[in-house]
């Protein structure tokens, strides 16, 4: 039976009496406009939570807008200029300290207990839209980084099966058999040194950050170097994929390409019939370590509102209900990946199949074990996302040295949080 929230039925009662104009529809409706990123498959799953809202809320209509994520952020930097913002909108970490630094996010801190709910949300994927007094967004799941891997692969070529505690060395082993094993024609491992995101588990594993809690890099160049001629370790003894196969995405990553036997990622960008891609050869594993797993729970993104919306109780009860409602929560399923609302998380967990079904038990079992998400990063964070890429770009292709590369990064990467904070 779906729930409505008090709030939300009197939201709609009244709107419905008093006949308030929108932005758009009928004289009596009003239109909020709702901005996500991804693919045409969310989109859909999506819109499902919100007709969902729309249903029990009767007074308000929701516009969708779905775009992947460069052509996202580069409407909503022109809308946010224009003043022209969504209602509601999905936000990234990267983006979150630029945007709240605009003044153009809401604050929801003021409206929790009444416009938002957060008492019954898992506390670990808080952090991340919590800065101080304020709080710029709800969190839309919890998620974590795994790694998919093809185990029947594996096992032809005498790799033992990853497992909580597995290392850095067992995973260079175990690549370098698949490897082996095929020719060089799928090798063990995607090429993993050139994605920030993965670098920021390693150093977690060491106790270290990518941030401090007051804006400043967490790690040295040192570390980068370490990193990095790890990644090149890898990649010499033919344990990962050489750089023109690593490079190449045009037809996916190397693992969806099957040129590779594993690689990491996020838990929530698996769609439910993910193991067809691979003939339903497909498990999860945690990722390799040093000292720790260093995995956190972090939210995929926040939901957020534009503080210049002139539908301020509309938009906070589509961002409550989106993360809140068990309507929702059954039509988004594991798309976000874990609800991050604890009674929705039981509530969908008997009905998931395929690759979601998976990803539930992979959290179950490393969640006892996972870190509390990180505070948001710096300005300049995703500018400095991009260039990690970059300066790893010359190392991948042998034309530069991994301590000479790391070390030139690391000069711009101080320039640019340098920068940010004038």
């Amino acid at each position: 039976m779906k729930k409505t929230p008090v709030a939300v039925t009197a939201l709609a009662l009244t709107l419905m009496a008093t006949a308030c104009g929108g932005t758009g529809g009928s004289d009596d409706e009003t239109t909020l406009r709702f901005a996500i990123w991804g693919s045409d498959e969310r989109y859909e799953i999506v819109q499902g939570a919100v007709q969902a809202f729309m249903d029990d809320n009767p007074g308000i209509q929701v516009e969708t807008t779905v775009a992947e994520y460069d052509p996202y952020w580069q409407r909503m930097n022109t809308e946010m200029a224009g003043g022209n913002a969504p209602d509601v909108f999905l936000m990234s970490d990267r983006h979150l300290r630029e945007y709240t630094g605009r003044n153009v996010v809401m604050d929801l801190a003021p409206h929790v207990g009444e416009g938002v709910r957060t008492d019954d949300i898992t506390p670990e994927v808080m952090g991340l839209g919590t800065d101080g007094d304020h709080l710029w967004g709800l969190p839309m799941s919890q998620i974590t980084i795994t790694m998919p891997y093809n185990p029947g692969l594996w096992e032809e070529a005498g790799a033992e099966a990853p497992e909580l505690g597995w290392t850095w060395d067992d995973y260079l082993e175990a690549a370098q058999l698949v490897s082996e094993h095929t020719d060089e024609e799928i090798y063990g491992a995607s090429d993993f040194g050139g994605i920030e995101s993965w670098f920021k588990v390693y150093l977690s594993q060491k106790g270290k950050s990518l941030y401090t809690e007051d804006g400043e890099l967490g790690y040295t160049a040192d570390d980068v170097v370490e990193w990095w001629e790890m990644a090149t370790e890898f990649r010499e003894a033919g344990a990962t994929t050489p750089g023109e196969i690593t490079n190449d995405t045009t037809a996916g990553t190397p693992l969806i390409q099957r040129r590779s036997a594993s690689e990491f990622t996020p838990d929530s960008t698996f769609a439910p019939d993910q193991a067809d891609q691979f003939d339903g050869d497909f498990a999860l594993a945690p990722l390799p370590q040093s000292d720790s797993l260093g995995l956190y729970a972090e939210p995929a993104m926040l939901i957020s509102a534009s503080a210049r919306t002139s539908h301020e109780e509309e938009s906070l009860a589509l961002i409550d209900y989106i993360v809140n409602e068990p309507a929702s929560a059954e039509a988004l399923g594991m798309t976000f990946g874990l609800p991050a609302n604890q009674t929705n998380r039981e509530h969908i967990a008997g009905d998931l199949e395929g690759a979601w079904q998976q990803v539930y038990e992979y959290e179950e079992l490393v969640g006892p074990e996972l870190k509390e998400g990180p505070p948001a990063p710096p300005q300049g964070a995703s500018t400095l996302f991009d260039l990690f890429t970059t300066y790893y770009e010359d190392v991948m292709f042998d034309r530069a040295a991994p301590e000479e590369q790391a070390r030139a990064f690391y000069a711009e990467a101080e320039q640019v949080i340098a920068d940010n904070q004038d």
